[in-house]
């Protein structure tokens, strides 16, 4: 059976990334885009599907949302979900506390899965990094992310997803990473059209190790999210990391 997926920002990088990914997915299609009524009204749809700015209104044409957008409006799009008992997947970083506590809440009602990078390296990564971590405490930690110019939270979701990783491993809590008392520096960067690199740097006054995690294409979070997204629609309801489903599904 074909699952139905509904695109929330549909017109943006990654929504266009997971409409061209979908062509590969012969048990998944996208089969409604959602943006802003600005950004669909600018442009003729030759997509051969319908667009929308309102999920509720196409309810029968989808089984599950994916949402790369941005915070307010994946919000939007989550109390639209646990409206129609939809579930969703989740890419959209820079959530503030309030909107994860929404998540959470809404995750009693949906099935959600949350990933600041759906990329099975990164995530591959993310467990080096726990192994890593707990053998290198006492080491300087630096995390160097460089990202396209027009990425708006810094430092990045997965470079935080890396500190929260090393800090759970050492049992250090990483409280305010704009602190200069934070366990862990960030180095951000914007240049050009840069997909996404991370690298995680542990130096000791003898050593120093470095992990780095580079992106060449955006398919491989487009693949990521098609995954999810087919995995997720049959959960039952809760808050599911990428972890939750690579342990289950690969």
């Amino acid at each position: 059976m074909i699952c139905k997926i509904a695109m929330n920002g549909f017109l943006g990088r990654m929504g266009q990334s997971i409409f061209q990914e979908s062509n590969n997915h012969q048990d998944a299609e996208i089969t409604l885009g959602c943006d802003s009524d600005n950004k669909i009204n600018s442009i003729e749809n030759n997509f051969n599907l319908t667009l929308t700015s309102n999920i509720t209104e196409f309810t029968e044409l989808f089984d599950v949302v994916i949402d790369f957008s941005l915070p307010i409006p994946s919000i939007a799009a989550i109390n639209k979900c646990v409206e129609l008992r939809k579930a969703i997947t989740i890419g959209t970083t820079g959530f503030d506390n309030d909107q994860l506590d929404i998540i959470s809440k809404a995750s009693k009602t949906i099935p959600i899965l949350l990933a600041p990078n759906m990329s099975q390296g990164v995530n591959v990564t993310f467990k080096s990094l726990a192994l890593i971590s707990k053998v290198l405490k006492g080491y300087k930690i630096l995390i160097k992310e460089i990202h396209h110019i027009n990425k708006v939270d810094s430092p990045s979701g997965t470079a935080i997803k890396m500190a929260q990783v090393i800090c759970d491993s050492q049992n250090t809590p990483l409280g305010d990473i704009k602190s200069s008392k934070c366990p862990i520096k960030f180095e951000s960067l914007r240049q050009d059209t840069e997909i996404g690199t991370h690298e995680v740097i542990f130096t000791d006054k003898n050593d120093e190790i470095r992990l780095i995690h580079i992106a060449n294409d955006r398919s491989i979070f487009a693949k990521g999210a098609i995954q999810t997204a087919k995995w997720i629609k049959d959960q039952s309801p809760g808050l599911y990391s990428y972890n939750d489903f690579m342990e289950d599904a690969l």
